[in-house]
């Protein structure tokens, strides 16, 4: 079980690098508990996920994966342990030209080639790679939670 606090930390990370943003993809984003601790700052936030599952129904909530047949406009793409949606956030946002920000909590590619094995750090490092070769402005951080706590985040350039 991840740390209790890694939704409202990672929601002010993301106040902090992006207060610019309106609209937000909360993607792979289970229950909902970014997009709680998200709409707290202002944001517009649509949660999409596979699973039938959510803490408020207020929420707004998609039961779908996020990929190239969503056509809603959003002008940041966000993951909190993600699982295999970790490299869909980072190609969708680099096909859309807007924002990622992302905390990966393990490796599992889904469209992206990587050869990399089960390492954590290489993951992130691929991650970055793809990102910056696609001209993204590209920031690792760490967020003082438990955990996976390490954020990759990209702007285009």
């Amino acid at each position: 079980m991840g740390d209790s606090a890694r939704f409202k930390v990672f929601a002010n990370y993301i106040k902090i690098n992006f207060p610019r943003v309106k609209s937000i993809a909360d993607i792979a984003g289970g229950k909902g508990s970014l997009q709680v601790e998200l709409r707290k700052f202002g944001y517009t936030v649509t949660t999409y996920d596979k699973r039938h599952i959510r803490i408020n129904r207020n929420l707004s909530y998609k039961y779908a994966y996020f990929d190239n047949r969503v056509k809603d406009h959003y002008d940041l793409l966000v993951g909190m342990h993600p699982d295999e949606a970790t490299d869909v956030i980072v190609t969708e946002a680099i096909k859309r030209n807007i924002s990622f920000c992302v905390v990966p909590c393990c490796v599992i590619p889904c469209v992206i080639k990587y050869n990399g094995g089960s390492s954590y750090n290489l993951w992130v490092k691929h991650l970055k790679k793809i990102a910056e070769s696609a001209k993204y402005e590209v920031s690792i951080h760490e967020l003082p939670i438990k955990g996976k706590n390490i954020v990759l985040y990209g702007r285009p350039k």
